[in-house]
């Protein structure tokens, strides 16, 4: 098995007393406390940086790069970056994630990937999906270490996923360069469907089947007869009569497990659908009973 000592060993001796490192059977994760200047990195692995600021000019496979703050850079095993020392001090705020090649490129396939994981661009935005799941890991492998193996395998395929959505790599779809639209829409309802109790967004969606918003906003309504909003909403809609008829469980927390804002976005939208408030149709409802 493959480690990550080449890279640790690239890393000044004073960079890295100062750098939270995380290690597991595939993912290294590093929390540096600065940035290794004018010196060239060759990359052997996936890499992935997450700005939590704005860094450094870098040059990467001979290119310049200004990335801003709230990207994830995306390297691939070959590509070579140096960060430069500028006048303008830098707070070093960011997050690397090594990625063993073919624990990545397992995931990628399982995704329905084709071929070898290639990134569109090397500059995307994170989500906080990622971040969430980053922070999981983390906590498992610091408080649990090796007596929980199959969770920190589990979390590490759930950062894979992640880093794989929000990288949005040049895939081809198994079994064709491009699925149907029904498809496509078909993959949108499933991920509304699970995920429509936390705040997703129409981008949330989009991302995560790898086509854009536009484009999902386009062939949604022709194949579903709704926008995709429309369809978040109407999931959420269900659950909450359900939950109104068979639970006695306060608005607040009504709203909150249906994935509405607070009680108040949750009331208005209802009110809109049904014409009378939530605690009107709980009443009504009872008294049918």
């Amino acid at each position: 098995m493959r480690n990550f000592d080449y890279f640790v060993r690239k890393i000044p001796p004073n960079i890295h007393s100062r750098s939270r490192s995380i290690f597991s059977k595939h993912m290294a994760i590093f929390l540096p406390e600065a940035y290794v200047f004018d010196q060239t990195m060759d990359v052997e692995e996936y890499h992935f940086i997450i700005c939590f600021e704005t860094p450094p000019l870098a040059t990467i496979n001979q290119k310049q790069y200004q990335f801003k703050k709230g990207s994830i850079i995306c390297l691939a095993p070959g590509d070579h970056i140096l960060v430069h020392f500028g006048n303008r001090q830098h707070s070093a705020r960011y997050m690397t994630v090594c990625v063993l090649p073919e624990f990545i490129a397992e995931v990628h396939q399982e995704l329905g990937g084709v071929g070898k994981l290639q990134f569109k661009m090397l500059d995307t935005r994170y989500s906080h999906w990622l971040l969430e799941a980053l922070e999981a890991l983390i906590h498992e492998v610091v408080h649990h270490g090796d007596g929980s193996q199959f969770m920190v395998n589990s979390l590490e395929n759930c950062v894979a996923v992640q880093l794989i959505r929000d990288a949005k790599p040049t895939s081809k779809w198994r079994g064709g360069s491009q699925p149907n639209v029904e498809d496509i829409v078909k993959k949108a309802c499933k991920y509304i469907e699970t995920y429509y109790t936390s705040n997703i967004t129409i981008k949330d969606v989009s991302d995560a089947i790898f086509v854009s918003p536009s484009y999902l906003q386009k062939i949604f309504p022709k194949v579903a007869g709704k926008t995709p909003y429309q369809y978040i909403m109407e999931c959420r809609h269900s659950r909450a009569c359900e939950m109104l008829v068979k639970t006695k469980v306060p608005m607040e927390k009504v709203a909150r497990q249906c994935g509405f804002v607070n009680s108040a976005h949750f009331s208005t939208a209802f009110k809109h659908i049904e014409g009378i408030s939530p605690l009107a149709y709980r009443k009504a409802h009872r008294l049918h009973e």
